[in-house]
């Protein structure tokens, strides 16, 4: 009787949980403008953290190199790791300072240059619009009104700084939280990396208390499988941003272009975001190069279309091809998909989390599937025979 009850119990309890389960997807469902706007609210108030573990991911490895080559003569491990972290940081802020250091002069220069020479620049446009007999009078009228003096160029734009003064605003404000949130995350990524053994195995206790032990060994190799697939993606990104920097570099210097150095390194820093990354360096290096001669700033352009269809159809496929096996339609499709849900960041993560969908499908859900169908094929096998050997 007790057996009896406890069955009913678990079939009940079985039922009613699936029963609440319907019951809060068709809630979330109904409500879907809600729930997003609740998980939108949730991941801006824990973007700084988010900041935070992704830095501190990506400076990991850079601190496991140092601990394991420099400081590994070191015994206590602490202190090791420790150095290894500031270390770390030391060389990060160096980098950033000599990308700064070359970069800010040479803009305020540019600038100052372009002002000084408004006038060249207003004639040669001028001299430009008088062939364009395509715009209809009206609007040529406008556009030569419009640069017909540098007065009224300037008034022009400070009108439209004007009216656009409230977009500028927020723009501004939104810059601001951007800024503040990188700058805690940062902090936070220091917190990170600094007590990185003691945050693991605190959280690998916390699995232990409330997991069994083949459930936690699934969770563990599944981690540390994913953990392998964002290290291999961060080093490929990181080796194609360098190879695309350096060929940019290379084709400057055998121009003779100015700003070299400057403009190559944006080039392999937005390179490292797909998709639009290599648009915002391509505009960037152009304003850049277009302040000091035009002409350079063409062939600047002309260059980056056919360097970013070497890399994008060639280089970076064969690259993420041989190390993680992710076929290209799925990449398409994953950032896509991933950059309407999240944005940049979505994009950003497209190709490891499309990595991840091939692992999770070949490692677990296509077994699964093939072993319910050779259960099912099994039964019907067995059970043709036992109608055979009825019937005979």
């Amino acid at each position: 009787m007790k057996q009896k009850w406890q069955e009913m119990k678990q079939k009940w309890g079985s039922l009613v949980l699936g029963a609440c389960v319907v019951v809060l997807f068709f809630v979330a469902v109904s409500h879907i403008g809600l729930v997003w706007g609740a998980l939108t609210s949730i991941f801006r108030m824990l973007l700084p953290i988010i900041i935070g573990l992704g830095i501190a991911y990506i400076l990991n490895p850079f601190a496991k190199f140092y601990d394991s080559s420099i400081f590994k003569k070191i015994k206590k491990r602490n202190v090791s790791w420790g150095l290894s972290v500031v270390l770390t940081l030391i060389v990060l802020v160096l980098l950033l300072f000599l990308i700064l250091y070359s970069l800010i002069p040479q803009l305020i220069g540019s600038i100052g240059g372009f002002i000084g020479n408004i006038n060249t620049y207003l004639e040669s446009l001028q001299s430009l619009v008088d062939r364009w007999d395509f715009i209809p009078p009206e609007l040529l009228a406008t556009i030569k009104g419009w640069i017909s003096s540098e007065g009224s160029l300037l008034g022009k734009a400070l009108e439209l700084l004007l009216n656009n003064i409230g977009t500028i605003i927020s723009k501004s404000s939104s810059f601001t939280t951007g800024t503040i949130n990188w700058g805690i995350g940062f902090i936070l990524a220091i917190y990170f990396l600094a007590g990185k053994f003691r945050v693991i195995n605190w959280f690998k206790r916390f699995l232990h208390l409330i997991m069994r032990e083949e459930y936690y060994n699934d969770i563990a190799s599944v981690g540390a499988r994913f953990n392998s697939i964002f290290a291999k993606f961060i080093t490929v990104e990181l080796i194609d941003a360098l190879i695309v920097g350096v060929l940019n570099y290379i084709f400057m210097l055998i121009v003779g272009m100015p700003y070299a150095l400057v403009v190559s390194v944006v080039v392999g820093v937005t390179n490292l975001i797909p998709t639009f990354g290599p648009i915002v360096g391509a505009i960037i290096g152009g304003v850049i190069l277009l302040l000091a001669n035009p002409i350079n700033a063409l062939w600047f352009i002309i260059f980056t279309i056919v360097l970013q269809t070497f890399d994008g159809y060639w280089l970076k496929p064969r690259m993420f091809g041989e190390v993680l096996n992710v076929p290209g339609i799925l990449i398409m499709i994953s950032i896509i998909v991933f950059g309407r849900l999240m944005g940049v960041v979505g994009i950003f993560l497209s190709i490891p989390l499309a990595a991840i969908i091939v692992y999770l499908m070949d490692e677990y859900a296509l077994p699964r599937v093939e072993a319910h169908k050779k259960k099912k094929d099994s039964q019907k096998a067995l059970a043709a025979q036992k109608k055979k050997e009825e019937e005979a």
